[in-house]
């Protein structure tokens, strides 16, 4: 009983995390063109998922610490060691294509967090090209005593000597 609980929790949790996988596909997608209202959405549907896997893997170690209780904190190979073998390897299977997907899943998330990253540098330097310098960009008499002189009265270190 609690190995068929089991295999159908693991089963959900794979689901949820290929649905979870498409939804951070869609976000990298958004990101790239740049759509801020998809992107709003996809974070919406992706709270969701997460919400939902939490759930289920609150489920999971329910199930876990029911199958054995001799353990605190059981691992899904923690319970297999104590199925059966046809139901050890559905469990095992199971859990190994759950394991890819999560890395999938982890892969797509950094992929997005570097596009992200390069979004707000690109956005930082646009900001920076925008706003005004300190420096006066106008031609016209320096302000201040960054004037050098010589000892006649002429402006020195200067790469035309022009009288006008």
């Amino acid at each position: 009983m609690s190995a068929t609980l089991l295999i159908q929790t693991l089963d959900k949790l794979v689901k949820l995390h290929q649905s979870l996988h498409e939804v951070a596909k869609k976000k990298t997608e958004a990101i790239k063109i740049g759509d801020m209202d998809a992107l709003k959405q996809i974070m919406k549907d992706e709270q969701a998922h997460i919400m939902s896997i939490q759930k289920l893997e609150e489920a999971r170690v329910t199930i876990s610490k029911r199958m054995v209780p001799t353990i605190p904190d059981p691992t899904v190979m923690d319970c297999v060691k104590f199925l059966d073998l046809q139901d050890a390897e559905k469990v095992s299977e199971i859990a190994n294509h759950l394991k890819e997907i999560i890395m999938n899943v982890t892969e797509t998330n950094s992929l997005n967090q570097q596009l992200l990253q390069q979004s707000m540098q690109f956005v930082n330097v646009s900001l920076n090209l925008l706003k005004p310098t300190q420096k006066s960009i106008n031609y016209g008499k320096p302000s201040g005593n960054n004037i050098q002189t010589n000892a006649i009265g002429k402006q020195g270190n200067s790469l035309l000597n022009i009288k006008a």
